[in-house]
């Protein structure tokens, strides 16, 4: 399974996010085209390795930019959405999910010259679900003998006392 289509797919079936993510692919195509470059939202994704230690096996981290034009008064309020809106389709859970997917990170509002808009990051892991079931923890238990109180009325426990069977 690449966790990258898994994680693609759940986000192109919103139509909204699958056009910001169209809009992307049209601003590189018309790089240093005469367009107007800061005319729409769109949302950029790149993925790494998750290399540190405590990363779940196989797990990858997604990095998302979403960018508003810079000049719109609603620029930020368009950032949290669609920043929403990823979070809904990352986190959907269906009957049988192959990933996981948790934000670590996401930072604030912050210009971006090379686009002339205003961006916010939000890092995710992805990971596959693992096949394997859980182990239990392991129970502390501690060893007893058990005694027999003269009336019979419950069991005595060294540390503990009597436990009543009532």
């Amino acid at each position: 399974m690449d966790l990258r289509i898994v994680a693609f797919n759940l986000i192109a079936r919103d139509a909204t996010l699958r056009t910001l993510l169209a809009n992307y692919a049209r601003r590189l195509d018309a790089d240093g085209g005469a367009e107007d470059r800061t005319a729409s939202c769109f949302v950029s994704l790149r993925w790494t390795v998750d290399e540190r230690s405590c990363a779940p096996a196989g797990s990858e981290l997604l990095t998302l930019q979403v960018h508003a034009p810079r000049g719109d008064s609603c620029s930020l309020e368009q950032l949290d959405q669609v920043l929403q809106r990823l979070r809904a389709a990352l986190t959907t859970v269906g009957p049988n999910p192959c990933i996981t997917a948790r934000c670590l990170t996401t930072s604030g509002a912050v210009p971006d010259s090379r686009f002339g808009t205003v961006v916010r990051t939000s890092t995710w892991r992805i990971a596959p679900v693992s096949t394997e079931p859980r182990a239990a923890a392991a129970t502390g238990l501690v060893p007893w003998s058990v005694c027999s109180e003269p009336d019979g009325s419950g069991l005595l426990v060294r540390g503990i006392g009597v436990l009543s069977l009532n």
